[in-house]
Parts: structure tokens; C-alpha cells; sequence
């Protein structure tokens, strides 16, 4: 690691680094960086006053070296910013005094939760939890480097601004020469909540900063998006790990009701309300088990595969709901002192007569305060889908149907998305330009529609054809647009269909089985096609499964014909 020298700020290199302090702060404007450092022009940059400081305080502290990330980490090299990005818990936790420097901070009087050091941005960034937690020995800094308080003397006030428990802050932990967080003793939900709300400036940051907290290293990859690091970072808990709290998550909007998602969380956002979330220790869980589930100990042992997650779950059925379970985690919430309640998430059956499953109505976590005598305990599989480059980081979940709809073109030839409708029974997710549908089989209307709405081919209507959504695109140039209408028909061979037209055709229109493929002239000289893919080959004719069938919609603007 690299380290200054608090004299001659000049950059040295250490394998066995000697004693140190280290910076925590915001990064702002004309920050000194790895590049600047030795340069003439860093003294007349924004940021170097900020180093002049912390190297001041270090040397009145007995310190020649201090660590600052602006510039101790060459940035430019992907290994040095990789090997930082995994060692930086490390490096706060052996530093020997940490310097929060809060530069919003210029009034350090009355310290409470409505204090300006407590509404500081420091607290809400994701790096800065890990600094928080890490080093042993930490202090405040305001805008001029009077000292506001150390995190033995303030933790009351920090557990109450970052809901870290104060035990996590004081590292007790008497009979150890170096003191050890017990962050340890923490579940990983509540440890996820820690970090719920906070922000960084790259969205895969959200992840990589929680690499320390939970003891474990992965690849830095830049661009993957937050959804896939979270995701690979959840995978690299699992691994070593026991505690299922990791799937006692809940979305912190509305929503979520009956369509089916995985059962990773997709942001550390939605562990806001697993705080008091409790892992059960194994041997606690197998004794519980054997006395109120099954004369069989539980296994313990989940993993995930490239098909979804393999884990054995005491479930329960859902009253009235053949195919809807409430599955038992190993893992309790702790309502008050001494009391607590059991943990669970609901589960649906997506493929019959299969111990094949995915997680629904994932607005919510199930307080279990009965007995457990009902459950059944099961070797089951729960879906998930594999993130790819190919579909854009989308998630397709497991309902009856998806279409992922990309475009080719449209953007280039002055077409932009200026209206979108969809049926209430398809929920609609959208990143960057790129669209995709999800839904399942409406259930039959118990009053059949009028005949003339009968599918071809004489088939009755029995919500046999469903209107999904309408997409209507615009260009200002030309005036120009056209409305690409899809549906999906439930029939034998059946499968989605679409339309393009100058406006949205007609209701009476919208449940007759359409063909998979349709084109249409543009006044301007241009064509706009679209068709359907499954598989990523073409769908005409193909018989597809009942249960689950994934599809891709290409919409194409081509130019002068």
C-alpha cells in the first residue's frame, strides 16, 4: 500500500506498512489525486488543504504516515484500485487512529440527533459505514479541525444516526489483546440494514463497499450495474455462511403481491426493516426443529446454482391456496426483551407436482408466533434468473410470460416512446430503452364475453387472448408515428402476438389472436417491423411450455426503402 509521509507529503510504498493514521471524509471538488500529488500544481487545488490538515493532526499525534484514498490509490491502474477496493476494511481496521473530516460541519455545539453533526453527508454515503466500523480508534473533525468527539464517546448518538448497534462502535470485547467488532454477532439482515439509504457516486459501489463488513472478496467489476454486484455479492456471503436471514428481505414500496421474483434482494434498501433480524444459530434451529417440525434434523446447507437456489425449508400451506406456501427461515425478529417471533417468506409453486418454487407477496416478511407443527420440512428449489449482458441486467421472473422488448434504430431515426399503457394484470419494468412485460393467465370471467370476441379458429374466449400493453412512438421531425400493440394468446401453439397500426386499434379489437410478426410503411420512406422471438429463434408454430415461456420482441426502424 502506498502511504504519505505527513512531512514531506511525498507518496512511499509499503509491503509491511509502519504505524499509521488514516482519512475519512467527502470526496469534493479538485480533489488531489494519486497523479497530482508530487505535482507543483497540487498546493493550488481545492483538496489540498484537506491533506494539509490531516497531516497536521498526524503529526501532533506522533504519526509520519498518513493513508488519504484521493491519493494513496492509483486509480488508473484497474489492479490498484481493485486490491484497494478489497483491502480497504482491512486497512481502516489496522490503522492505528482514523480522522473523520466532516466539511459541513462548522458549528460542533450541542450534539443530538437534530445537530448539524448529525445531519452531516458523511452519515449517508456507503464508504463511509465501513470506516465508521472498522478502525479502533476514530475521531470528528469539523470544517477546521477542532476535534468534536471520538466513536467511544459519541456511539449513544452515531447508534441513533446509523442504527449501528454501540457495541459494533466500542468493539467490546475484553479478552481479546486486539479488539474485534462484533459486528460478528450480527446477523447479515441487520447488517444490511446498516446500509440501507446510504449512496455512492458508482451504483456497483453499493455492493463493493459491504465486501469488508461481511468478510469477503470478489472481482471489481465497473459497468455491471448495482443489481448484479449486490447480487454477486450475496452469493459470496452465502458461501461461507449459514445464516438465512439473508433471504428475510421485504420491498420497501408497494407492490410485489403475486409476481413471482428470486430470492436474493435486489438493493441493500430492502433490508430497511430487517434491523432486529436475528440469525439462529444451527445447533439452537436443529434442536427447535427436531422438538416442534420434524424428528428429522434439518440440513443446514443451501447453495445456489446457475438454475436457482437449492435449500431445505419447514413449509406450511396457505389456507384456500393449494400452491401458495409460507416457508420458516432459521431466523427470529426480536420484538421486545425476550420475546420474539419466527421469520417467513411466502412461496409459490411454479411448476406442478415439482418442489420447484419462487417467492411472492415479497412486500412484506411473516410474523410466526404459533407453534411450527404444521410445517413440513422439504428439499425444495427456488427460481432465480442469471443476470446477462445479453438481456440488458433485466430480471425475468417466473411468471407465465415475459417479453423483453429491444430496439434497433428507433432512437437513430428520430422515434421516441411518448405514450405506454399496459393491462392491469402485466407489470411493467423499464431501464435505460429498453422495456420488458411480465405476466401470468388472467383467471376466466365467470360472464363469457359477447360472441363476436371469440378467438379464430372457434375458440372460446376463456381469457384464452390478453391485451398486454401499447407502446406509441412519436418523431418530432417528421410528425410521423406508429403504435406497437401486444398481447399474448393462452391457447395450444398460441404465444404472444403483436400489431403495429397509426393509433392503438379499438377495444372490441384487443382479445383476438393476432400473428407473431407485422410491419408497417412510414410516410417519411421508412419501415418499422417487429416480431417475436422464443428462445432466440422464431416462435411461429412452436409449441411452448404452459408454465413458463420467455420471449423477446425486436421493434426495427429501417431507413430510405
Amino acid at each position: 500500500m502506498h502511504l504519505l509521509h505527513t512531512t514531506t507529503k511525498k507518496l512511499e510504498e509499503f509491503v509491511n506498512p509502519p504505524d499509521y493514521a488514516i482519512l475519512s471524509h467527502r470526496w469534493r471538488e479538485e480533489e488531489v489525486l494519486f497523479a497530482d500529488i508530487h505535482q507543483e500544481h497540487a498546493k493550488g487545488m481545492k483538496g489540498y488543504a484537506k491533506v494539509e490538515g490531516c497531516c497536521e493532526q498526524a503529526r501532533r499525534d506522533g504519526y509520519q504516515y498518513v493513508w488519504i484514498d484521493t491519493c494513496c490509490i492509483d486509480k488508473n491502474s484497474s489492479a490498484a484500485l481493485a486490491e484497494a477496493i478489497n483491502s480497504m476494511f482491512a486497512w481502516y481496521e489496522d490503522a492505528q487512529v482514523c480522522y473523520v473530516y466532516l466539511d459541513d460541519v462548522t458549528d460542533n455545539g450541542d450534539l443530538d440527533t437534530e445537530s448539524a453533526f448529525a445531519k452531516s453527508e458523511w452519515f449517508t454515503r456507503g464508504w463511509t459505514l465501513q470506516e465508521l466500523i472498522a478502525p479502533t480508534s476514530l475521531f470528528f473533525f469539523d470544517s477546521r479541525w477542532r476535534e468534536i468527539g471520538s466513536k467511544s464517546s459519541l456511539a449513544g448518538l452515531l447508534s441513533s444516526i446509523t442504527r449501528v448497534h454501540a457495541n459494533v462502535l466500542t468493539r467490546v470485547n475484553a479478552g481479546s489483546d486486539k479488539l474485534v467488532a462484533t459486528r460478528e454477532s450480527f446477523s447479515v439482515a441487520t447488517k444490511m440494514s446498516w446500509a440501507a439509504g446510504r449512496k455512492t457516486t458508482r451504483p456497483e459501489d453499493r455492493a463493493y463497499s459491504l465486501m469488508g463488513i461481511f468478510k469477503v472478496h470478489m472481482p471489481v467489476i465497473y459497468g455491471e450495474g448495482e443489481k448484479k454486484a449486490f447480487f454477486r455479492l450475496q452469493l459470496e456471503i452465502i458461501r461461507t455462511s449459514h445464516d438465512q436471514s439473508i433471504f428475510a428481505w421485504c420491498s420497501p414500496g408497494v407492490g410485489g403481491y403475486k409476481t413471482g421474483t428470486w430470492p436474493f434482494a435486489p438493493y441493500p434498501d430492502y433490508f430497511a426493516k430487517s434491523g432486529n433480524i436475528e440469525d439462529v444459530p444451527s445447533n439452537q434451529w436443529i434442536r427447535y426443529s427436531l422438538k416442534f417440525i420434524s424428528l428429522d434434523a434439518p440440513r443446514l446447507d443451501f447453495a445456489a446454482t446457475n438454475d436457482g437456489l437449492y435449500i431445505s425449508l419447514p413449509l406450511r400451506p396457505l389456507v384456500d391456496e393449494t400452491d401458495e406456501f409460507i416457508a420458516l427461515l432459521s431466523c427470529r425478529r426480536r420484538v421486545n426483551d425476550g420475546e420474539y417471533h419466527n421469520i417467513g417468506i411466502r412461496l409459490r409453486r411454479s411448476v406442478g407436482n415439482a418442489e420447484r418454487y419462487e417467492r411472492i407477496d415479497y412486500h412484506t416478511l411473516e410474523d410466526i408466533v404459533d407453534t411450527c407443527k404444521e410445517f413440513k420440512v422439504k428439499r425444495i428449489h427456488i427460481s432465480f434468473p442469471l443476470p446477462s449482458d445479453s438481456i440488458h441486467d433485466i430480471s425475468f421472473f417466473n411468471t407465465s410470460t415475459s417479453l423483453f422488448i429491444r430496439h434497433v434504430g428507433v432512437e437513430e431515426h428520430g422515434f421516441s416512446v411518448i405514450n405506454m399503457e399496459t393491462a392491469p394484470s402485466c407489470n411493467l419494468q423499464m431501464q435505460d430503452s429498453s422495456f420488458v412485460l411480465l405476466t401470468r393467465r388472467p383467471t376466466p370471467s365467470p360472464q363469457p364475453p359477447k360472441e363476436d370476441l371469440k378467438c379464430p379458429h372457434h375458440l372460446p374466449w376463456t381469457a384464452d387472448s390478453s391485451w398486454l400493453a401499447s407502446f406509441t412512438y412519436h418523431n418530432s421531425t417528421t410528425k410521423e408515428q406508429f403504435v406497437v400493440t401486444m398481447g399474448v394468446c393462452w391457447v395450444r401453439d398460441g404465444g404472444p402476438w403483436l400489431r403495429i397500426t397509426s393509433e392503438k386499434p379499438p377495444a372490441n379489437q384487443l382479445s383476438r389472436l393476432k400473428i407473431d410478426w407485422t410491419s408497417y410503411l412510414l410516410k417519411a420512406g421508412k419501415k418499422v417491423t417487429a416480431s417475436v422471438k422464443n428462445g432466440g429463434h422464431a416462435s411461429a408454430g412452436k409449441k411452448r411450455s404452459i408454465m413458463f415461456d420467455r420471449y423477446s420482441v425486436n421493434i426495427t426502424v429501417y431507413g430510405d426503402l
